[in-house]
Parts: structure tokens; sequence; C-alpha cells
């Protein structure tokens, strides 16, 4: 039972926190506020707490999302990025799922070799490698392809780590019953493995997600078609014209914001259990 003091410090530190979390958020109740006004609006409000509150509901309300959504191609790059993800996150899962089953089950000739390999893959920056993986992707001729941009994002180091930490703690006794029942070590990963690692799938999948979403470099390189651009790419196109004004540049930066405030509000619970529980694993 807590002491009287310790409720005191924790009270305390609560409205501390809760003060930071309103000072942070300041930068985001200013964006979505001035994203409903034109430019003229923006620039009187600027200096003054009427930069914080939204116009008043009229007929020209939501002008700068619909000039946003209808002039541009922005809803298209929008849906390509969520496809993009979709079939990264079921690829992911299933890959890096069983490279990590493999690594934490399976005795294979060298399998410690490979997992000191793989955590060292994990200190490499992306951006080391995305010079070979352009290189490779143009010479098998699948530049400005889905495949192309979508091959070299399966494999995630840390993916399988996470996977394998998790699969570490997982029971043998169960395995040993179902190959009693003749059941394949595939069949046993889709039935049994991934069921009861519901946890670190949602975390793998929401890191894919957050990945391909925030993605800018990489789509960049493969695409050149405009209809297979991504959300990133769509940002800096339409914030990069000079037709476009504050009020729209606002309300495209609010449109790629949300789904990933969406996404932290829905699973923040499972990414922090999935990246904790794996601190406590061994194999």
């Amino acid at each position: 039972m807590l002491t009287k003091k310790q409720k005191t410090f924790n009270w305390i530190l609560a409205v501390i926190l809760l003060v930071l979390s309103i000072f942070f958020l300041f930068p985001v109740i200013w964006m979505l506020a001035n994203s409903f006004k034109p430019d003229a609006a923006i620039t009187a409000d600027m200096n003054s707490i009427a930069a914080f509150i939204p116009p008043a509901l009229n007929g020209n309300y939501f002008e700068n999302y619909i000039t946003i959504l209808t002039d541009t191609n922005f809803l298209r790059y929008m849906l390509n990025t969520l496809g993009y993800a979709a079939l990264l996150i079921v690829l992911g899962v299933i890959v890096n799922g069983l490279a990590g089953y493999a690594l934490a089950k399976i005795n294979f000739p060298f399998r410690d070799q490979w997992l000191l390999i793989i955590m060292m893959l994990l200190i490499v920056p992306t951006e080391t490698v995305i010079t070979i993986h352009f290189l490779i992707i143009a010479k098998a001729g699948l530049l400005n392809t889905v495949i192309g941009y979508v091959l070299p994002m399966i494999v995630n180091p840390f993916n399988i780590f996470l996977f394998r930490q998790v699969f570490v703690s997982l029971p043998d006794d169960v395995y040993e019953a179902a190959q009693l029942d003749f059941c394949s070590p595939v069949k046993y990963f889709f039935t049994m493995v991934l069921p009861m690692s519901k946890t670190v799938v949602a975390t793998v999948s929401v890191f894919t997600f957050l990945g391909v979403w925030n993605d800018y470099l990489w789509p960049s390189l493969v695409f050149t078609s405009s209809d297979l651009l991504t959300a990133q790419i769509g940002l800096n196109s339409i914030t990069s014209n000079d037709n476009t004004t504050m009020g729209q540049t606002l309300a495209v930066i609010t449109l790629i914001t949300i789904p990933v405030i969406i996404i932290y509000a829905l699973f923040s619970k499972q990414i922090v259990e999935g990246v904790t529980s794996t601190g406590s694993k061994e194999g």
C-alpha cells in the first residue's frame, strides 16, 4: 500500500507529465486548428491565442481538405501507401516470423552464428545498404514496380530478433503434442505459434506500418510513375508547390499525421508489451 508521501509524489509527477504533454501537443493543436483556416486568417491569428482555436463552422470549413483530396493525387498516394503497408505486414510477419522461429526452436548448423550476424545487422543503418538494394533492383529490371519496392523491405533483422525472443519462451510440450497428431513444423507455426504470439505480431505489424508510412528515401529511388508514389513523396510534392497555400499545407500534414496517431492510440499497449517482453527471454 502506498504511503501518503508516495501518493503525493505520484500526484505531483502526474501533474508535471500532464503539463509537459500539453506543452508538446501545442504544435499539433496549432496545426490542426489552422488547417481549417484560409491564409489570411492564419496570418491574422499568428501572434494570438486564436492561433490555437479552429474557425467557426461554415460552408468553407473543410475547403483546404477538399482541395487537397480532389485537386491533387494525394488520396491515391495514401491508398498506395496503405496497400504497400498491408502487403509488407503480411509478408513480413510470415518471413521474419519463420526466421525467428527457426532461430528459437530448430537446431541447425551455425544457428548461434546466424543469430549473431542478425544482431550485428541491427546496428547497420538502412542508408548504408540502400545503394546496394537499388543496384540489385535496377539490375533485375524491377525499378518502378511494386515488387521492386517491397522485396528489399520484407526481411528485417529487428523483427526477426523480436520474433525469436518471444518464440524462445514458448513451451516445447505443445509442439511435441502436435507432432503426435502429425502436424508439420510449418502448420504448427501458422496454427499454434502465431496465435500464441499475438502481442509480437501486433508489434511487428505496427512497426512495419509506421516504417512504410514514414518512408521517403526508398520509394523516391524506386518509383518514377505518379500512379505508384507514396504519401511522403506526395506530401513533399504538394508542400513544395508554389500554388499550395499555408492552410492546404497544414491540411496535408494533418492527413499524414492522423494515421500515426490512431495507430499509436490503438496499439500502444501492444507495442510496449512486445518490446519489453523481448528483454527477459533466454535461449
